[in-house]
């Protein structure tokens, strides 16, 4: 097995990017799981995270705390769970994907959690995880059965 810093490779992410280029990425990979799904009606959506507001003035907004970004794609299925798990992964590469974007979240936010409902064969799964921060990039995974609401 290999080793891997991954707060060293989030340090050396050069300076094109912003606070954004996380974001753009998610919501890229959201695109793609819902073309990987071959649903004809995807949704994609973004929800912006704010901090609890501790001041009565009308005209303040609480802090921007993170991001959730859902869509009804394909999901974490083994395939991609082992290509998040694969430096510089090439499962997207006829996309223009280089298996990089993940780090990008970590140089601008605390966190990237992944909680995905998946298929596995004719069962509907929940894959949970953290994106790890020292050596390993998934930890604390999680797989159970799924509760799936279906319309």
């Amino acid at each position: 097995m290999s080793n891997v810093n991954i707060r060293r490779a989030v340090e050396n992410i050069g300076s094109t990017t912003s606070v954004y280029t996380p974001i753009v990425e998610t919501v890229v990979n959201a695109i793609q799981a819902i073309e990987s799904a071959r649903r004809k009606a995807g949704t994609v959506t973004i929800r912006i995270l704010r901090a609890q507001q501790l001041e009565m003035e009308v005209d303040t907004r609480p802090d921007i705390v993170g991001f959730k970004i859902e869509d009804n794609g394909i999901g974490f299925n083994k395939q991609h769970r082992d290509s998040f798990d694969t430096l510089y992964s090439d499962l997207k590469i006829k996309e223009g994907g280089k298996g990089f974007g993940r780090f990008i979240c970590l140089k601008y936010f605390d966190d990237l959690r992944v909680d995905s409902t998946f298929k596995d064969g004719g069962v509907y799964r929940q894959r949970r995880f953290l994106m790890g921060k020292e050596n390993e990039f998934i930890v604390n995974e999680k797989v159970t059965a799924a509760v799936v609401f279906l319309s």
